[in-house]
């Protein structure tokens, strides 16, 4: 687990070196361990390592500093930051090369089925020197080129610079878990694990991006497309490869992965895909726990995390499993709250009684949280819509204060096992389409008896699903779905009209419901979610590393007929089934979810209510081109006064604030 940067700039080579230092500097708390570079002259294929002031020591000696002038031209230069996780010795330094330096490797990740890979290219021929993942994906990519991505299991943002092809190539891992961004203006292309590292470049002109602002303030929407917050920045998008090839200055981004929705495994009972399921996360959570350094466990109360901490605990009882550089118990790590009502306790208790877990809490507060916003927005980069973010950030402190390098977390089962109320809708919508009258009646009646009268809004949201875009559109304005009301009107008139499917996602007509569970999986939900995690938990040098979105049990929950994922009205049915033995009664039983549940509306509208009136009252606040600062100010006194339930709105254009002003010069910020 790392941080990438490299930079392509023929126009000014001179200026490469101090760029390359600057960029990797920023990215010092994903990689505190390790420090490197290599400097190349694409055209005559030479190359020259360097060190930095992290360097591990007994690296030093052997080269140069970056700070040294370079002896030949350099138009691409390399550098990394390196997180020990797997050989913690000088051996895994990068930038790596193979054996005649044809090709070098920047890799930030982890790829679990590596051991089973050096197997197979050892006897292909090829040798090692670490015991490292990246070597094995090095000489994997020597092997099969491109097609090696789909041999990984794994997370990994990957750049490698061919020599033999002059060409530099760029992937995210399937689902985009590990962050790649980059620039590209057609001469010069630059490219990091974090934005901030790209805006080290004083070409690069820090202007927002009004269509991903107007998605954010309208909808909620973060990471749905390549676009990023940043005018002219992107990231490659999961599932995703980049290919440059600068001597003649071709550019290319390509698919190498989409989940396969038109296989289908119907028919089976509910007993074989429980057991399938089961043995696929058991196998999944098992790869996961591979480590040289202290690994621990997020533990929120829900369903997803507290499989995970009962799955490691079976497989430390029943097959021996040990833990790296722990004792033989497994340590967890839980945020609560003094609030009761937001409070997870009463179900994280039951699971710490279960396993003997060694447990370990923090209780965030609204004080500290106002004194942590500035550095959850520069690590976050971008506008985050749900303030659970804070409380997700103080568990990965917890964990670092704790000695643990690596946590295991249940992100990704949600959107794989429609774990959403919303999905009730997409399931009622579907059955109706397909004309399944019974079924339709059985799963609303038991979702009525489950969540009472909350449910029978879920009816009517399904039809709402059968109408045509153009109608929902109108539908949405008519009733203020969007939330528009307080946004500059010619800034919502220029921007609206956002178009839900992803430009770059498949064309799939397996059923409404499967496309809906698709698009929240690959393209809406998971990808905001997904930066949030990765830049947590390197903002603290934690590996966070996400059972449920291994690429086998992913591909086998999309394969699985409807009735998997909610049946009698309870959601994520197959995993419920699947680790109910193991789990505790109350939460193999819960049926509400929360989700790392913050106390926001307390702390707004309680003890820092001032604050709140000091950004809303502020020049820079009246200013901003895109909301409509005396609404905002009304919106926020009614909102006060208890009559709306907005808090998470009243988030929203907080942290929009507190980005422009931490990242956007103001001149920049324009509706043009």
């Amino acid at each position: 687990m790392c941080g990438i940067a490299g930079v392509y700039n023929s126009d000014f080579p001179e200026l490469t070196l101090e760029l390359i230092w600057r960029m990797n500097k920023r990215l010092t708390h994903r990689g505190p361990d390790d420090e490197g570079y290599v400097l190349i002259n694409t055209s005559a294929s030479r190359y020259e390592q360097r060190t930095g002031d992290d360097t591990i020591a007994e690296l030093r000696a052997t080269m140069c500093h970056i700070t040294t002038p370079a002896t030949a031209q350099v138009d691409l230069a390399l550098g990394h930051r390196r997180l020990s996780i797997i050989d913690l010795s000088a051996a895994g330094h990068q930038p790596m090369s193979n054996e005649d330096g044809t090709i070098w490797i920047l890799h930030n990740g982890e790829v679990y089925n590596h051991i089973e890979l050096r197997e197979e290219l050892t006897s292909r021929g090829y040798r090692f020197r670490s015991r490292t993942d990246t070597e094995v994906i090095l000489h994997s990519y020597e092997e099969w080129g491109h097609e090696c991505l789909n041999r990984f299991n794994g997370m990994w943002a990957i750049v490698i610079w061919d020599c033999r092809e002059k060409k530099l190539f760029c992937s995210r891992d399937r689902f985009g878990i590990k962050p790649l961004y980059y620039y590209y203006d057609g001469k010069k292309l630059l490219f990091a694990s974090e934005i901030k590292a790209l805006l080290e470049a004083d070409f690069i002109v820090r202007k927002p991006n009004n269509q991903v602002i107007f998605d954010y303030l309208a909808y909620g929407l973060e990471g749905c497309t390549e676009d990023t917050f940043f005018s002219g920045i992107k990231q490659i998008k999961g599932g995703h490869y980049l290919e440059f090839h600068p001597n003649e200055n071709e550019f290319k981004i390509k698919r190498y992965y989409d989940i396969p929705l038109r296989y289908k495994l119907n028919g089976l009972s509910d007993d074989e895909y429980v057991r399938r399921f089961r043995e696929l996360l058991e196998d999944s959570v098992r790869l996961r726990l591979i480590s040289d350094v202290p690994l621990g466990t997020c533990l929120s109360g829900g369903l997803d995390s507290c499989s995970i901490v009962c799955m490691i605990d079976k497989l430390m009882r029943e097959k021996g499993l040990k833990l790296p550089g722990l004792s033989d118990i497994q340590r967890s790590f839980s945020a609560r709250f003094n609030e009761k009502e937001y409070d997870e306790g009463y179900f994280i208790n039951d699971v710490v009684r279960k396993t003997n877990v060694d447990a370990h809490y923090i209780y965030p507060t609204g004080e500290s949280l106002w004194k942590t916003l500035p550095d959850l927005v520069w690590q976050q980069e971008e506008p985050f819509v749900l303030p659970y973010v804070y409380a997700q950030w103080e568990v990965y402190k917890l964990a670092k204060q704790s000695g643990v390098r690596v946590v295991l977390d249940g992100q990704g089962s949600d959107e794989l096992l429609a774990g959403y109320q919303i999905y009730y809708a997409a399931l009622f919508s579907y059955l109706i389409r397909t004309f399944q009258w019974k079924r339709l009646a059985k799963e609303c009646f038991y979702n009525l008896r489950l969540r009472g009268k909350a449910a029978r809004y879920d009816l009517l949201i399904a039809f709402y699903h059968l109408l045509p875009r153009s109608s929902q559109s109108w539908v949405r304005k008519a009733i203020q779905v969007e939330d528009r009301s307080c946004m500059n009107k010619e800034f919502a008139a220029s921007y609206a009209g956002y178009h839900f499917r992803d430009s770059s996602a498949t064309e799939i007509h397996t059923g409404f419901f499967d496309e809906y569970v698709y698009e929240r999986f690959k393209n809406s939900i998971l990808p905001g979610l997904l930066r949030h995690q990765d830049k947590n938990s390197m903002a603290h040098s934690i590996e966070s590393r996400v059972p449920f979105l291994d690429y086998r049990l992913v591909e086998f929950a999309f394969s699985m007929p409807w009735e998997q994922k909610i049946q009698l009205g309870s959601r994520k049915f197959v995993l419920r089934n699947a680790v109910k033995e193991i789990l505790p009664d109350s939460v193999a039983n819960r049926q509400d979810k929360m989700g790392f549940p913050t106390p926001i509306d307390i702390w707004l509208r309680g003890e820092f209510g001032d604050v709140v009136y000091d950004i809303f009252n502020s020049q820079s606040f009246k200013q901003c081109p895109f909301l409509d600062a005396r609404k905002v100010r009304q919106e926020y006194e009614t909102y006060r006064s208890g009559s709306k339930s907005i808090g998470i709105t009243i988030w929203r254009w907080i942290n929009l604030e507190l980005w422009l002003r931490m990242f956007i010069e103001r001149t920049g910020c324009t509706l043009t």
